[in-house]
């Protein structure tokens, strides 16, 4: 469903846009999905207002990296503060406290996909259509009612953006699929699903990431909750997302997977299989109730969400395995009774 306070939200955009610098960033350890949409994002800003630049602070996950290095794009970073900021793909504050607060004249504009967070509070503009399978895919849509084509690489790296975070179109809508026959008519469609290949190929045989999953598993915390569902939860320094999606992978239903780093805040990754959802559970609200009470913010999808935590708070595992435990049987209980179909 989409939010936004505007009635005619490009309009809005462009009239914000056209005057001051521009700055454009997005969530920390940037995926796919971020880059790609805040390159396009870019592209427009070009379009009205040469002064724009890319805040890459939050920094920019592996998988980015190797993408941009494989189209040859060179992002045009920013060198001194701006007056606006554009943020791309981020629903909680948490993600971006190093920036936030960054631009002079304190206009914040948000365009995401995910539930919306503490983020959109903070914003002048905002656009969030939590049903699209990526904010690659709205600002597509975008350039496409403003009649701006996209070149072949950034048009490759956009393709990137919406298979990564569709999950290979498993959550695809039609407008994803226009958005993609948009880029295709630009772009290289089989270049970039060799490069998406030669990514997770990558993620495959690496070694560091292989021994981070061994490292996730070998820590886990196992139990069943309603009644027939996996519950597991481990920590890891890095490479949570990686490590969730490996223990789902491995036959678990409801993965939350702790980065735990001394030098930086805590971080909870929350995946869910397809029987957790079907079930009714909720990543998103799991996470949202999870920042609520770990001083923190979390966010996302139904099948994969991030908790954030402000303080490096000293999560006790077994404690804490325990009470998400109760938390999940009792959203299962709750979901039971809703659909009538509480066992007597």
């Amino acid at each position: 469903m989409i939010k936004t306070n505007s009635q005619n939200f490009l309009l809005d955009f462009i009239q914000e846009i056209s005057n001051d610098k521009i700055g454009i960033s997005f969530h920390s350890n940037a995926d796919l999905d971020a880059i790609a949409s805040s390159l396009i994002a870019y592209q427009i800003c070009k379009k009205y207002n040469s002064n724009c630049c890319i805040d890459i602070k939050p920094g920019i996950a592996k998988e980015s990296k190797l993408a941009l290095k494989e189209l040859n794009i060179d992002i045009n970073e920013c060198n001194s503060d701006y007056d606006k900021l554009i943020i791309l793909d981020t629903a909680g504050l948490e993600q971006i406290l190093d920036i936030v607060s960054k631009p002079k004249k304190g206009i914040l504009i948000l365009i995401d996909h995910h539930s919306e967070g503490q983020l959109y509070k903070n914003s002048k503009l905002h656009y969030i259509d939590d049903e699209a399978s990526s904010t690659t895919e709205l600002v597509v849509t975008f350039s496409k009612e403003l009649n701006l084509p996209l070149d072949e690489k950034i048009s490759n790296l956009a393709i990137l953006g919406i298979i990564f975070d569709s999950n290979k179109l498993e959550r695809a809508r039609k407008n994803t699929f226009e958005s993609l026959a948009f880029l295709t008519e630009h772009g290289d469609y089989k270049k970039s699903i060799f490069i998406y290949h030669n990514i997770i190929k990558y993620f495959e045989e690496d070694l560091s990431i292989r021994i981070a999953k061994l490292k996730g598993l070998s820590r886990l915390l196992i139990g069943k909750v309603c009644k027939d569902l996996i519950i597991a939860l481990t920590e890891i320094g890095s490479y949570e997302s990686l490590v969730s999606n490996s223990v789902i992978q491995s036959g678990a239903d409801v993965v939350f997977v702790i980065k735990n780093k001394e030098s930086e805040n805590n971080r909870i990754s929350i995946r869910l299989s397809d029987r957790a959802l079907l079930k009714g559970l909720d990543a998103s609200y799991i996470a949202k109730l999870l920042g609520e009470k770990f001083h923190g913010e979390g966010g996302g999808h139904k099948g994969a969400s991030i908790v954030s935590l402000r303080e490096s708070e000293n999560i006790e595992k077994e404690k804490f395995f325990s009470y998400l435990v109760n938390l999940i049987n009792s959203m299962c209980n709750k979901s039971e009774i809703k659909n009538g179909n509480k066992e007597i």
